[in-house]
């Protein structure tokens, strides 16, 4: 359970480090736009566009995160269903299905992504090929079906709901 741990505080870190680094650019980008509109009248070529697919990933990394950290919006309506003797069970057996759910959801994304690489699919404006910036979405679903196969199986690895 150790190396768990340890791999899901190293996951943790290596996914926030590319999500703050793509924030910092988004950030950079469009002030240096919007800057280069003011002062050149003209923009920073495809600055908005990479923006976007930028803050797309940063999106589908916040998943795995918010994931790990106990952020997730949970319905709570049926909490008082579950006898407390089972909690520790319905923890294990809502991870499970979790897991399931993110790696189909992870599959689908591989097709996804298949796709729009046979199709050929361009990104706009900058003309990069879409399956290199839509990896991100199996990446991302893979990610939390991996967090959740863990807690699954070791529930004291699940983080703390955060109550707010």
């Amino acid at each position: 359970m150790r190396a768990a741990r340890r791999f899901l505080d190293l996951l943790f870190k290596v996914e926030a480090a590319v999500a703050m680094l793509a924030f910092l650019v988004i950030s950079l980008l469009l002030i240096g736009d919007v800057a280069s509109r003011e002062l050149a009248g003209s923009s920073i070529w495809g600055a908005q566009r990479i923006s976007v697919y930028l803050m797309i990933v940063t999106g589908f990394l916040g998943l795995g995160l918010a994931a790990d950290r106990g952020r997730h919006l949970r319905p709570r309506f049926a909490d008082g269903l579950v006898p407390k003797s089972l909690s520790r069970a319905a923890s294990r057996t809502g991870s499970a299905i979790m897991f399931a759910v993110f790696a189909w959801f992870a599959w689908l994304g591989v097709e996804f992504v298949m796709t729009a690489y046979e199709y050929g699919d361009l990104a706009q404006t900058i003309k990069v090929p879409l399956w290199m910036i839509e990896l991100i979405v199996p990446y991302a679903f893979a990610s939390m079906a991996l967090r959740y196969l863990l807690f699954a199986i070791w529930p004291d690895l699940s983080p703390a709901e955060a109550d707010e």
